[in-house]
Parts: structure tokens; C-alpha cells; sequence
């Protein structure tokens, strides 16, 4: 292996790391994105004199991996949307809303579940759009998008906030 790609990998596996967790919910899934990605960089050893930006390269690759991985599941698992378990002081209407947004989250584009679950994990507009190697106004439209296709796929009229549907 190449010193300059073996020193990339590892100067960047924390960060690979964090992203995988953004991207799945469960570590050893996380790891696999990891090691996916690393494999794919080292069978492309070749081509690194054309990679501009290797930490913009290999999320793009692990974000496609990941990508796969979820439309994998869906035709392995059909349309049974899995349920997450939801905080037990929670009322039951907010148990059921709960139980409805994360039904509806499993119904969306794979591309449209990512960006959600960017913002969910707390990054701003500009951090999402840098991390998907995207223009900020891009981003935001997508943004805009998955949060309409969410809406519409669990019947949030457009002027009400899940957020006041929440406290209800």
C-alpha cells in the first residue's frame, strides 16, 4: 500500500468513523461503511493522482455504500417499517407520532433518509452541504424536499410543526 494513501486513511478514519455513525444507527454497521470504504480506496490506488479532495471522496463513497445498503434492506425487508422503541414517559399520542415520523422516515428515498438523518444529527446547513460535496443552496433544497416528502408521507399539514405536534 501506498504511504501517502496509508497516511490519508488513517488521518481520516475518525472522521470516516463519525459519518458512519450519522449514517447508521448501529456501530458494527458503522465499522463495515469503514471498512467498505477502505477497501474500495485501496483497490483504487491507482487513480489517487485525480482525487482534488480525499475526504470529500471517500464520504461520497461511503454515503453510496450506504446508499446500497438501505435499498438492500428495503427489498429485503419490503414495506414493514421497523420500528424504534420511544422514550416510555412519553405520552401514548406522542408514542404514536413518534412510532408514525419514523414510519414515515423508512418510506422515503435513501437520498431523502440521509439528509434527514444529517440534520437530526445536529449539522448545520453549510457542514451537510460540505459533507455531501454540495453547493449550500442545493443542500437546502434537498433539505427542503426530504422534509416535505416526509410530511406528506405521514400528513403533516404544511402550516403545523411536528415539534407543537410533539407537545401535544
Amino acid at each position: 500500500m501506498n504511504n501517502a494513501l496509508s497516511s490519508a486513511i488513517n488521518d481520516l478514519h475518525p472522521d470516516l468513523l463519525r459519518y458512519a455513525h450519522y449514517l447508521s444507527d448501529k456501530a458494527d454497521t458503522a465499522e463495515e461503511l469503514v471498512q467498505q470504504t477502505t477497501e474500495r480506496m485501496l483497490n483504487r490506488q491507482g487513480k489517487l493522482s485525480q482525487i482534488e479532495d480525499m475526504q470529500k471522496y471517500m464520504f461520497s463513497i461511503m454515503r453510496n455504500l450506504h446508499n446500497d445498503f438501505l435499498r438492500q434492506k428495503q427489498r429485503d425487508q419490503g414495506n414493514d417499517a421497523e420500528l424504534e422503541p420511544v422514550d416510555p414517559q412519553s405520552s401514548p399520542g406522542q408514542k404514536l407520532f413518534c412510532q408514525q415520523v419514523l414510519a414515515g422516515i423508512n418510506t422515503l428515498t435513501p437520498a431523502h433518509q440521509e439528509i434527514l438523518s444529517l440534520v437530526g444529527g445536529g449539522h448545520s446547513y453549510s457542514q451537510i452541504a460540505e459533507m455531501l460535496d454540495l453547493p449550500l443552496g442545493t443542500a437546502m433544497s434537498r433539505i427542503s424536499r426530504a422534509r416535505y416528502a416526509l410530511r406528506q408521507s405521514i400528513d403533516v399539514p404544511l402550516g403545523e410543526s411536528v415539534l407543537q405536534l410533539l407537545a401535544e
